[in-house]
């Protein structure tokens, strides 16, 4: 356990204001390189915690390019899904164009074409140089989950192109688009964000006692930034 990959805050405040930084010093960082930077975001308590500090960050937003860690196969008028709760909560708030959001089309058919339409944008988007995303940002649930790939599900092992459909999700809703595990991993920098009691025995089991059977400990070279609650156990 390297205490260097390992961030932990006192409050939610603090959290977003060191999660808020680093990003913004890897996105200044990236863009001396590179005229785009992606970003994949996941949903959850992320948003709230982004909402509080990304729209005070003096970035060139025009090069950026958001895209979703994994999302719901439901309309984004829904509440569960990923990209309406970001509209409704941050990206109103910040200066990007709406193009520079990559997101999945609800409106098809099944969630196979789905799958198959949101890697095609993302292909559009990636950098083939390096066949690598710049930054995703991850969340946990309690059962050692990561995007949409949970403990013991078939998905997990799929590893053959950059996005993949879950049609029977533990987890409501069934149905979901979600990157792949080697996607998530040839990302260059990989960061998890974790708050609240209900997950740090996982936490702990993971970064004390390398337990690698859930999907979260099989993400290489991650950066873990977790409240007080969540490190409990470390």
């Amino acid at each position: 356990m390297s205490s260097s990959n390992i961030h932990i805050a006192d409050d939610n405040n603090s959290l977003a204001e060191m999660l808020g930084y680093r990003l913004e010093e890897l996105i200044l960082l990236k863009l001396n390189k590179k005229k785009i930077i992606t970003i994949g975001l996941s949903g959850g308590s992320l948003i709230d915690l982004l909402q509080s500090i990304l729209p005070r960050l003096q970035l060139p937003w025009a090069r950026l390019r958001f895209f979703f860690v994994d999302e719901r196969f439901v309309p984004f008028t829904s509440d569960d899904s990923t990209y309406g709760n970001y509209q409704a909560k941050l990206f109103r708030q910040l200066p990007l164009p709406e193009k520079n959001i990559i997101k999945i089309d609800p409106t098809l058919t099944t969630v196979e074409e789905c799958a198959k339409d949101y890697q095609n944008k993302l292909q559009q988007v990636f950098n083939n140089e390096d066949k690598s995303f710049d930054i995703v940002l991850l969340g946990m649930g309690p059962d050692g989950h990561t995007a949409s790939l949970f403990p013991n599900h078939p998905t997990v092992n799929i590893n053959e192109g950059l996005a993949t459909f879950v049609k029977d999700s533990p987890k409501p809703p069934a149905e979901r688009v979600t990157l792949t595990l080697n996607t998530i991993n040839q990302a260059k920098y990989k960061i998890v964000i974790i708050t609240g009691e209900s997950k740090s025995v996982i936490i702990k089991e993971v970064l004390r006692d390398k337990n690698k059977t859930y999907p979260i400990a099989q993400i290489n070279n991650l950066v873990w930034y977790l409240d007080k609650a969540a490190a409990k156990h470390l």
